[in-house]
């Protein structure tokens, strides 16, 4: 039987996921190493220096033990390039051409609503600025600034520049009286709260309001420049569940097919210059509006070009960070060009002051190898005019010709150092052989060990004991280990040794676990390699599991299995449609042990799982007898003892 998620059949599901390997997934944007069975590498979803970042080639899911963020190839996708789940799956299903067939199915988990409510308020914002700015009072200064910068009717149309009025709540009361929940307007980024926590404010406020797109073209995020004088001059709306300005490009979606259809991007510094260079017929530009080039960029440009044109300002900074570009695309497998400005002078005012055809052949057209952009740029700081700084500027410069790997190239470059410092070919040559040596040397051997990560961890998100989890009935000693048969409450020194160590393995944090929590993980690890142990546990626990989260995600994998599905990490996660239950079960799904089982250690997990409900009476117990000797009734207190005593007995 056929369901749908998000009116995207199931079948369609299934085939992406096909055709969707997660290590090519992710790989596109994440730098991955290979260990042992696992992937690791720095989480694209937040800062760390220590990979945590770890992928499952045959569970086809992902997981970060820092963050918690987990799920398949299609989960993977909407993290990182801001995407609802069906437009995740069309645009997959696009790049592998897969036809989508939408239907009316299941409704939207509310992770989608609640994007879909944020994608419309972010619509219905941009209309709303546009309009403010072409047809009203409050925005005739910045449309007047916007046509003396070149940027006419068809050019605000075209990319929707609107204008935010500078006053306090025009903004809030659009979206009011459009029953838009505020505070959810805040979390995405479109308000912001009042200081004093009573209402919200406008965020932008007398400023040219820019909108920013995904990759499908809907707009999540705005870049605000002022009009006039303030500060900052620039700001761009705050990352949220839509924006994160590591993982998006401006103008990449209206660009997507020309950039397609050349095979080549132009990439900019800021969206002034983009909308310059469409004026000027280049309709392949994007840009990443301020904030430094990311693997995540380099992987979204790749996905559509095979070369790079590095178009930033002419200025130091510009070229400082054309120069930190270089490998960061390369890295991601794109040819790489720099298009060479005037010192100074930024794309846009380059495009104004000599025209578009000019701009288009002589710095787009003229892009030198990243080679020449090296040398071009170290020439800068030598006085080749001297002896002294010529020498200097040859032995800074060799380094930069050795590095490369053709033989034909070096020659050439050789020949204009030797041109230019005056020094013959043959030495130069000499001098370069010999670093090359040098590098050689210097170079790890295929037999190096790489660099040193930790264990593959399995148990996941850390639990913070609760009252439950120290103490008398705390902690995972008793918890014996999964596989084996071993029945709990055996409390030999050497046994709970042996299972501390083992939950040391499986799970990099150090405070464990409460027992029980690791016993109902335990459980649903087994479900989810195998029916039967599912089946197994539906008949004896059912959803008597003790986390709410648990217990649904039982819930959910027997309606799983009842569809008479196989055993699938990865196509389970999708079914799910709600963020919490995916990452907790891509943490349950990454978790190391044994995968066979028998009754008996799927009895000592439900039993282990049945202690708390005792547990929990046998506290209640104790308060009661407590309140009992307070208040001086000794009688009470000795009887429920006695009822504490039985309940420890069972």
């Amino acid at each position: 039987m056929s369901t749908e998620y998000g009116n995207i059949p199931e079948e369609t599901i299934d085939a992406v996921l096909q055709q969707h390997d997660i290590v090519e997934t992710v790989g596109r944007y994440v730098h991955l190493t290979k260990q042992g069975k696992y992937m690791k590498g720095l989480c694209p979803f937040h800062s760390e220096k220590t990979p945590s970042f770890t992928v499952t080639p045959d569970r086809q899911i992902f997981y970060c033990y820092g963050c918690g963020t987990g799920g398949n190839a299609i989960k993977f996708r909407m993290e990182i390039e801001g995407l609802s789940f069906p437009e995740a799956v069309k645009i997959m299903a696009e790049e592998s051409h897969i036809p989508v067939q939408n239907s009316g199915g299941k409704p939207e988990s509310p992770q989608d609503r609640e994007t879909g409510r944020l994608l419309q308020a972010y619509e219905w914002s941009e209309k709303f600025y546009h309009f403010l700015l072409k047809n009203t009072e409050h925005g005739r200064p910045a449309l007047e600034y916007l046509r003396g910068r070149g940027i006419g009717d068809k050019l605000i149309d075209q990319f929707g520049i609107g204008f935010a009025p500078d006053r306090w709540d025009t903004l809030v009361q659009f979206l009011d009286k459009r029953q838009f929940d505020l505070a959810e307007m805040e979390k995405g980024g479109l308000i912001s709260a009042k200081q004093s926590g009573d209402g919200y404010v406008d965020r932008f406020r007398g400023r040219i309001m820019f909108p920013i797109a995904n990759r499908s073209g809907k707009t999540i995020a705005f870049a605000g420049r002022v009009l006039g004088e303030g500060q900052p001059k620039y700001m761009n709306s705050p990352e949220s569940r839509l924006f994160n300005k590591s993982r998006v490009l401006y103008n990449f979606g209206q660009a997507r097919s020309a950039v397609r259809k050349q095979r080549q991007a132009i990439l900019f510094e800021g969206y002034g210059d983009v909308i310059a260079a469409w004026e000027a017929g280049v309709h392949n530009g994007i840009a990443t509006m301020g904030t430094s080039l990311t693997e995540q960029h380099a992987a979204m440009i790749k996905t559509t070009a095979d070369e790079v044109i590095v178009c930033y300002d002419g200025d130091n900074a510009g070229q400082n960070a054309a120069l930190k570009s270089i490998p960061i695309l390369e890295q991601a497998g794109l040819q790489v060009k720099i298009a060479m400005l005037p010192q100074g002078v930024d794309p846009d005012d380059y495009i104004r002051s000599n025209g578009g055809d000019r701009f288009t052949n002589q710095v787009v057209g003229d892009a030198v190898s990243t080679t020449k952009f090296r040398l071009s740029n170290l020439r800068r700081g030598y006085k080749l005019t001297e002896e002294s700084g010529r020498v200097d500027y040859a032995k800074a410069a060799l380094p930069v010709i050795a590095a490369l790997n053709s033989p034909t190239e070096r020659e050439v470059y050789l020949r204009e150092l030797s041109s230019e410092v005056d020094v013959s070919f043959d030495s130069l040559k000499q001098d370069c052989n010999l670093l090359r040596q040098e590098q050689s040397r210097r170079a790890p051997g295929p037999n190096d060990p790489g660099p040193e990560y930790g264990a593959p961890p399995g148990g996941g998100q850390s639990g913070r004991p609760d009252k439950y989890g120290g103490g008398k009935y705390g902690k995972s000693r008793n918890f014996g280990r999964e596989g084996q048969g071993r029945r709990y409450g055996n409390d030999r020194k050497a046994d709970a040794g042996e299972d501390v160590r083992y939950e040391q393995r499986i799970r990099p944090d150090r405070n464990l676990l409460p027992a029980y929590q690791t016993a109902e993980r335990r459980l649903l690890f087994l479900m989810l390699q195998d029916r039967q142990a599912a089946d197994y546990v539906s008949q004896r626990l059912g959803d008597e599991f003790n986390m709410p989260e648990h217990a649904a995600i039982a819930a959910y994998l027997y309606a799983f299995y009842a569809q008479d599905r196989e055993p699938d990490s990865s196509r389970f996660i999708s079914s799910l449609q709600d963020e919490k239950l995916e990452k907790t079960v891509s943490s349950i799904a990454m978790m190391e042990g044994p995968r066979e089982w028998n009754e008996q250690v799927l009895d000592d997990c439900i039993r282990e799982v049945r202690k708390v409900p005792r547990m929990q009476g046998i506290e209640r117990k104790r308060e009661e007898m407590m309140r009992a000797e307070k208040s001086g009734d000794f009688l009470l207190a000795a009887q429920i003892a006695s009822e504490i005593i039985a309940l420890e007995r069972q």
